[in-house]
Parts: C-alpha cells; structure tokens; sequence
C-alpha cells in the first residue's frame, strides 16, 4: 500500500530571500525618486533665482529606451 504524500510547505528560506530581495529593490526605488526629486527642486530653485524662462524642469523622467520603442501611458 503507497502512503499519500502531502506537497512540502513552502520553504521559510526562500521566503525570507524574495521577502530581502524586494525590500531592497523597493528601498533603492524609493530614495531614486527622492535624489530626482531633491534634484527637480534644485533646478526650480536655480530657474526662479535666475528669472531665465529658459530653464525647463521635466515633469516626467525620461525613459530609458531604445530609439523607436513606444511607451503606453497607465
């Protein structure tokens, strides 16, 4: 007679890898958008101690893709 075997748990090893690996990917997402940000306020404060219309701020980062790829807006 074959006894049933039950499917392993999922292993706390590898939970706790994915668990540090999107911890610190999310970490290094978060303080980018804070030196961009820190940076976009630097450029407004240079535009308005200048008075020059000519200094543009982006609004958006540019993206980082290949020339002639299209990019959809969510």
């Amino acid at each position: 007679m074959k006894m049933i075997e039950f499917p392993r748990t999922f292993p706390l090893r590898t939970f706790v890898v994915c668990f540090t690996i999107w911890l610190i990917a999310t970490e290094v997402l978060v303080f980018d958008e804070i030196k961009f940000n820190a940076r976009i306020e630097l450029l407004e404060q240079a535009g308005r101690t200048l008075r020059a219309p000519e200094v543009i701020v982006p609004s958006e980062r540019s993206s980082d893709l290949p020339k002639g790829a299209n990019m959809q807006t969510l």
